[in-house]
């Protein structure tokens, strides 16, 4: 299994919050969430998308099935963890 490399610059704490938003309000629909789908909910790049999703993986924020792709690492059936929705709730 690779590993993807780490973001040259970290994401900030709004874009980290961005994010699991993103991922904890798709968890009302019955559709599973792709990286894709997260780069449009928030208008940006797939390689930004990426290096977000990695980050936010590493911390063990959130959860997915990676897939083949580019830019890697792509993943879906995203959903926060029990610390990702924590960390979310806690922001409110």
């Amino acid at each position: 299994m690779t590993v993807a490399d780490p973001p040259a610059v970290a994401m900030s704490d709004d874009d980290l919050f961005d994010l699991l938003r993103v991922i904890g309000d798709w968890a009302e629909r019955a559709d599973p969430l792709a990286s894709s789908d997260v780069s449009r909910s928030l208008g940006w790049s797939d390689a930004v998308t990426a290096s977000s999703l990695a980050e936010a993986r590493a911390r063990l924020l959130i959860w997915g099935m990676r897939v083949g792709g580019t830019p890697a690492p792509r993943f879906e059936d995203l959903e926060l963890t029990v610390q990702g929705r924590r960390l979310l709730v806690g922001r409110g």
